[in-house]
């Protein structure tokens, strides 16, 4: 049986609740505003050094699974060690909780909505500048190296010299050393060039097949008869929970075991990624964010993958930043957003954008001190063929809403479907702000969990989050009027059709 199983509901740090009053209502008003008009540019960092930029993305790295996110497994002990060097913002959200449309926004510092970078066939649109575009156009060597089938519309490229996306079908676990040897013979190739990287490790995603050796730190035995994620537990989740399978039934344990058996995977694959850098001689001058596209549910809410909702266990992931040479260790807890990562690197690294905004901000002013704003951050997921949901954190408010909502049963109904992708397209184009049919409100001080509805009980409240997104949605209907619902769909063959199928696509 698994040992040291952590509750999903583990409290973490927020901010102390309080009753609405005139102040808070004028304060909040102020943040509508900031999500109607957009950010300002920040400032770029003026005569900055030509530092060297790592970005890494763990897929499917749900924040609460780490050590230095207060897990009890050792799941993370040299992620530890960077976090404890490094700035940690302590509430990080990822735009989307579907892969294509979270690394669109991360690349691009746009939302979704906004940006026209929406659903199945999400990619960068061609009028937005790529994070690898902005640092290619200032003269740096720039690679992008990946173990995920996700990534492979060109768009995704844009702006990088040395491209290479290591598997062709999907669900290949444990490739993490490889990609690490891959973007450290970028970094040796790159001799005294300036260089940026995006690495992009898959593991944990499912399926989960961690190494033996890995498995049996956290149980005293391999569980004999698991249950395959996509081919058994997910188009019946209702099913097995009638069933008994839940926390405490051997099943789940397994289930949980092997995802965190393949963070520890990934773990020691970053571990020789820096130590790599720092036999390069390169680690001094380098800026490295870890981040991840999105977490993972283990029943939470009902169901289990991602890319199905909004909850804190599909969108709360990892941020830090760790340049230890320049920046001071700290830990930050206001909320922020993966949009925030390009403005804020780019304005550490004096790096041009050519004066084109992002939704984001910068969270490091140019002494690298913590600075943050107070706005709201959003989260979409507008997958046609699923939920087409929105949430909203402000403080230790927490907002949903959304304009299709499919229950735990009818979401294994869609994942037994057979043709599900033809039958998504056939749908398009869809409206991504047709009526709102759903809405959840949590005070996430109070329940980490987001357990409590509140959406019935605080209809003050209420009526501030749903003006963020209406807001949001004023202005998307401005910007990208002629992208909503749409992006270029990709011819997919067979052989990329049961690709997508083995990572539960």
């Amino acid at each position: 049986m698994p040992r040291d199983r952590t509750p999903a509901d583990t409290p973490r740090a927020a901010a102390r609740r309080t009753s609405p009053s005139r102040r808070a209502a004028a304060g909040l008003a102020a943040l509508v505003l900031a999500v109607a008009c957009g950010p300002a540019d920040g400032p770029a960092a003026p005569d900055a050094p030509r530092r060297n930029l790592v970005v890494v993305l763990v897929d499917t790295l749900r924040a609460d699974h780490l050590g230095f996110h207060g897990y009890a497994r050792d799941t993370s002990p040299f992620l530890d060690e960077l976090a404890a060097e490094g700035v940690v913002f302590e509430r990080a959200y990822s735009p989307s909780a579907f892969t294509r449309e979270s690394v669109a926004a991360l690349l691009t510092g746009r939302l979704p909505s906004l940006s026209g970078s929406l659903g199945w066939y999400a990619a960068p649109s061609d009028d937005l500048p790529t994070l690898g575009e902005s640092y290619q156009a200032a003269g740096y060597r720039t690679g992008f190296f990946t173990t995920t089938i996700m990534l492979g519309n060109e768009r995704f490229t844009r702006g990088f010299d040395d491209v290479d996306q290591m598997v062709e079908k999907g669900g290949v676990s444990g490739m993490g050393h490889e990609l690490t040897e891959r973007a450290l013979r970028f970094v040796r190739d790159a001799g005294d060039e300036p260089f940026m990287m995006y690495v992009h490790y898959f593991d944990p995603h499912g399926p989960y097949e961690p190494p033996e050796a890995l498995y049996t730190r956290f149980a005293d035995e391999v569980f004999a008869d698991p249950i395959g994620l996509y081919t058994e537990l997910r188009p019946r989740v209702p099913e097995y929970v009638a069933q008994g399978f839940g926390p405490g039934d051997p099943r789940y344990e397994d289930q949980q075991v092997r995802y965190d058996a393949e963070i520890v995977d990934t773990d020691d694959a970053i571990r020789a990624l820096v130590d790599g850098l720092r036999e390069a001689g390169v680690a001094d001058d380098t800026t490295l964010v870890l981040t991840s596209d999105h977490g993972e549910e283990f029943l939470e809410h009902g169901f289990v993958e991602h890319a199905w909702t909004l909850y804190e266990e599909s969108v709360h992931v990892p941020l830090v930043v760790w340049d230890p040479s320049r920046l001071p260790p700290a830990r930050v807890s206001r909320p922020v957003s993966l949009v925030d990562v390009v403005p804020t690197v780019t304005a550490l690294h004096g790096v041009s954008r050519d004066g084109r905004p992002t939704d984001g901000h910068v969270l490091l002013d140019v002494s690298g001190a913590p600075s943050p704003p107070a706005v709201p951050v959003v989260s979409e997921l507008l997958v046609q063929h699923r939920n087409v949901v929105r949430s909203v954190v402000v403080g230790p408010w927490k907002y949903l809403q959304a304009r299709r909502w499919l229950n735990p049963v009818q979401r294994s109904v869609i994942c037994r479907a057979e043709r599900k992708h033809e039958l998504a397209a056939q749908e398009r184009p869809f409206d991504p702000w047709s009526p709102v049919v759903h809405e959840e409100l949590y005070d996430l001080s109070q329940d980490p969990g987001e357990r409590r509805d509140l959406s019935g009980t605080e209809p003050t409240q209420l009526a501030r989050m749903r003006e963020v997104l209406a807001a949001l949605e004023r202005r998307a209907k401005e910007v990208a009027p002629g992208q909503q619902g749409r992006a270029d769909e990709q011819e997919m063959d067979q052989e990329m059709l049961d690709a997508i199928k083995a990572i539960g696509y």
